[in-house]
């Protein structure tokens, strides 16, 4: 800003006083302003005050620069602070919003606010902010340095300011309003890329790579759509601010020798004057194409704000205590749940299960098996009833004592890119490399971690794409036995495995779940005959309950689903053997 008001108001005055020293002057009727001259240039010989006043330019003109140069450089680094705080934020933010949450937003969606919106928020803050004081004080500065050089000559600015100020304000209006249109079809572009090419797999099984080329097409189209209705409002603004300023500049030069003819205007201060009107002129061009600038910024700012004012529907009550070591009761008390846009998924469910205890989670799909296991970590909180461990209701805890004493081993194995050792020691960040190898072990993993090329530092590839079903099971039980949980959710961890693989895998729960409160979610009815107890879940309530054999003597609904898989399996079931 020191810059830009240097390269008007000093910058103009030397023009004027150099002008004046060397004769430059057609007034006739004195009536001009008298301009004091700088002290500095009083010597009786005007070929140094000459020489005076050049160099007095010159080091306008480096203070100019070096201003210039130190206010990019800052804004550069204030953005890039601004956008690394706004990105940690974002991402603080989206680790603690609860699952209902992330079931409703594309991670794609969620991605593109993360970068592309916080983007245009970093140009706004980093430069375009201090850019538009700068220029702002600048108009002010130079208007006040015309004034003092003709009066008339400046209300002729004033006159078209109203004019510009109107463009302006309508084409921000516009802007704003369209760049969020284009930032939303960007992120449905960011999310249609994200999600073809995890399922990568699938695309090319089915043969499907120009179907889903010819609906790529068809996003990217509506994407560049919404960028030519930016580009539009783009383009239009600074040429019609433009088109304004130039009718200012040739009305004011017709004005300009009207009072040099009758003599109200020194020629001495003609050149100065326009030397600072186009300063002044390509200032407010800049403010207009700034604040283009900035209502971009304004609409990445709302996108990303819309994720940052977001509160989590699960979160630490006030008054939470951490809750102590425990030893493995859950109850649940009359707990009815649905989901947000969902009809309710469980009704008045009441379940007691002792320290150590087996259970396993039985039931056709959609019967409400995985809505009741995540209420115990409190992934989702019920709508009525409550969940307890040890007599405590889980609401009345923190969320991270709570979450540190429950293992989890989901069906479909997420892994991070990495190595094999940092995802096993993700379980407890502070376990040393034996207590590491130790997990795998019990895990039936170390075998073959071993015969890989870099061992346990082998790389496994973006979700563990370089190892098996089977390995990656493996993984995350050496995982959970590295946390030590004292209650476990077991999401059926052995369903999509073959028959060496899942033994392996079943022989690895089974040193998991031993001394361990254990819930399993059971697909394959066949892995659950030896759980302590099997819960079988219809429409939301708690139909049937008892051991394997009993259920299957009982010939109900755990027997018919029982049968139905054997049937599709074309293997005699039990009850056929007998």
């Amino acid at each position: 800003m020191l810059g830009s008001l240097v390269e008007v108001a000093g910058i103009s005055y030397l023009l004027f006083s150099l002008l004046h020293l060397i004769g430059v002057d057609a007034a006739a009727g004195g009536r001009v302003a008298k301009l004091p001259f700088p002290p500095l240039i009083a010597f009786r010989s005007p070929y140094w005050s000459m020489i005076l006043l050049l160099v007095l330019m010159l080091v306008a003109y480096l203070i100019v620069c070096s201003c210039h140069y130190g206010a990019t450089y800052i804004g550069h680094d204030l953005g890039q602070r601004v956008v690394a705080t706004l990105r940690r934020r974002i991402f603080d933010r989206l680790q603690r919003l609860s699952m209902s949450f992330h079931d409703s937003w594309r991670t794609g969606e969620l991605m593109s606010r993360a970068t592309q919106d916080v983007t245009l928020v970093q140009r706004f803050v980093g430069l375009q902010l201090a850019e538009s004081v700068s220029a702002m004080a600048t108009v002010v500065v130079g208007a006040a340095t015309l004034l003092k050089f003709s009066w008339q000559l400046t209300l002729l600015g004033v006159i078209f300011g109203p004019v510009v100020s109107i463009v302006v304000r309508k084409a921000g209006v516009r802007m704003r309003r369209s760049v969020g249109a284009l930032q939303g079809k960007v992120a449905d572009l960011s999310a249609r890329l994200q999600e073809r090419l995890l399922s990568i797999r699938v695309v090319q099984s089915f043969a499907r790579e120009d179907y889903e080329i010819e609906q790529f097409d068809r996003v990217n189209r509506d994407t560049v759509r919404a960028y030519m209705r930016v580009a539009r409002v783009d383009a239009a603004q600074p040429a019609i601010v433009q088109f304004v300023s130039a009718v200012g500049l040739v009305s004011g030069l017709g004005i300009a020798g009207w009072l040099l003819l009758v003599g109200a205007l020194a020629g001495s201060a003609l050149l100065p004057f326009f030397y600072a009107a186009q300063r002044v002129g390509s200032q407010v061009t800049r403010l207009g194409r700034l604040h283009l600038n900035i209502q971009q910024g304004l609409a990445g700012a709302g996108r990303v704000f819309e994720i940052l004012d977001r509160e989590p529907d699960v979160r630490d009550e006030p008054g939470a205590v951490e809750l102590p070591p425990v030893g493995g009761r859950i109850a649940l008390r009359g707990v009815s749940f649905r989901y947000p846009t969902g009809e309710i998924v469980l009704r008045n469910m009441n379940v007691e299960i002792a320290p150590g205890e087996v259970v396993a989670l039985a039931g056709p799909s959609g019967a409400g098996k995985t809505s009741l296991a995540n209420l115990i970590p409190r992934f989702y909180d019920p709508g009525e009833g409550c969940v307890d461990i040890d007599g405590r209701d889980v609401r009345s805890v923190t969320l991270r004592s709570l979450r540190s004493q429950i293992g989890l081993v989901p069906q479909e194995t997420m892994l991070f890119g990495g190595t094999i050792y940092d995802n096993i020691r993700y379980g407890r960040l502070e376990a040393t490399r034996e207590e590491v190898i130790a997990s795998a072990r019990a895990a039936n993993a170390h075998d073959f971690i071993v015969e890989l090329p870099d061992g346990y530092d082998t790389e496994v590839g973006e979700r563990g794409v370089k190892l098996s079903g089977g390995q990656r099971q493996r993984i995350a039980i050496a995982r959970a036995l590295l946390k030590d949980p004292r209650i476990l959710i077991l999401d059926e961890a052995t369903s999509s495995l073959d028959t060496e693989s899942e033994a392996l895998v079943q022989e690895a729960l089974e040193r998991l779940m031993k001394g361990r409160t254990t819930l399993v979610i059971a697909h394959r009815l066949s892995t659950i005959r030896n759980a302590d107890r099997i819960l079988v879940l219809s429409d939301g309530r708690i139909v049937e309950e008892g051991r394997h054999d009993e259920l299957l003597a009982l010939g109900g609904v755990y027997a018919r689903l029982y049968e139905h898989q054997y049937r599709l399996l074309d293997v005699p079931s039990e009850g056929a053997l007998e």
